[in-house]
């Protein structure tokens, strides 16, 4: 059986080179997040849908390569992946444009009766994790599924872990999406939210106040991460603020904040405790920072894997 669930979708990258150069890549939020997960030694089952054709079997080669577990329904061969294309101004900054209404994953999404087959078999698996970016391809019915499916996976015991990665270009309308996430998050108990998002979502105009709500919010473990170098810890009852190590190499932001939460997850079903998770998965997110794209390389991978084991140890030793 495996560690942990992820919902999400799978898309093609097309990330710039040069004058009308481009890489091909494989990428997702969620995608990001799982195979950091597996490379650190949680093993994932992530739950989207391809289609057919080439770049969906070429996605699904790149997951093998990870030891990434896919959970599909029946391939649909009239729909493939979505398509991403990423495009640098003259002062570095990144901008996206999507293809991805008619994809696969966003079909899977509007298909409730799908989704809770693919979704029943899976309410033993010990944790579930998702982001906002999931929910906003669900359609009202399958996003019902989802919660009626959630209310009963925690009473079996499940742990439902869930990052609001607010897009606003995926919602109807800021409104929307605060109300959506909202139930969401009544049924979350590690939650991982940016403080802009909870300022945008939800009106809060200062840190302490979004702390004041998550306190008394159903989650039992919050980290607000706010930018690049502090993250606010809400835990058993408690706020801590835990300083991150700032990155000394950029070359490329791409999954820093899914690389991070993939850390966090990692270090937190190996034991560690929130405040040396936090720690784990700032100097991993600093790692994917050092190259192209959103994942982290077989080395890196390596090492990161024996940090989180020296970390285990080290507060057993303290223990």
């Amino acid at each position: 059986m495996s560690d942990i669930v992820i919902l999400g979708e799978v898309m093609i990258e097309l990330a710039p080179l040069g004058e009308q150069r481009y890489a091909l890549g494989t990428a997702g939020d969620t995608y990001n997040t799982a195979c950091t997960l597996q490379g650190l030694g949680v093993d994932a089952a992530y739950v989207t849908a391809l289609g057919a054709g080439p770049q969906a079997d070429r996605i699904r080669a790149h997951a093998a390569s990870q030891n990434l577990t896919l959970v599909e329904p029946d391939t649909d061969t009239g729909r493939h992946p979505g398509l991403y294309m990423i495009s640098t101004d003259e002062t570095g900054e990144r901008s996206f444009e999507y293809w991805r209404k008619d994809s696969a994953a966003s079909a899977l999404f509007k298909q409730p009766n799908t989704l809770q087959a693919l979704l029943a078999p899976l309410k033993t698996v010990p944790y579930l994790y998702f982001t906002g970016i999931t929910l906003a391809l669900m359609d009202d019915a399958s996003r019902q599924v989802l919660m009626t499916f959630l209310g009963e996976y925690r009473r079996l015991g499940g742990t439902v872990i869930f990052d609001p990665n607010f897009r606003p270009a995926l919602w109807p309308g800021t409104a929307a999406a605060a109300a959506a996430i909202g139930q969401v998050q009544a049924l979350t108990d590690i939650y991982l939210p940016g403080f802009e998002e909870e300022e945008t979502l939800f009106g809060f105009s200062a840190i302490d106040e979004a702390v004041q709500a998550l306190l008394a919010g159903s989650a039992r473990e919050v980290v607000l991460k706010n930018g690049a170098q502090t993250c606010t810890l809400i835990a058993d009852g408690a706020v801590r603020e835990v300083g991150i190590e700032p990155a000394q190499e950029i070359l490329d932001t791409t999954g820093a904040g899914d690389t991070f939460n993939g850390a966090y997850i990692a270090a937190r079903l190996a034991g560690i405790a929130p405040i040396a998770a936090i720690a784990f998965a700032g100097c991993t997110a600093s790692e994917v920072l050092r190259v192209k794209g959103g994942l982290l390389t077989p080395d890196q991978l390596q090492q990161l894997k024996a940090l989180l084991q020296s970390t285990r140890q080290a507060q057993q030793q303290q223990q």
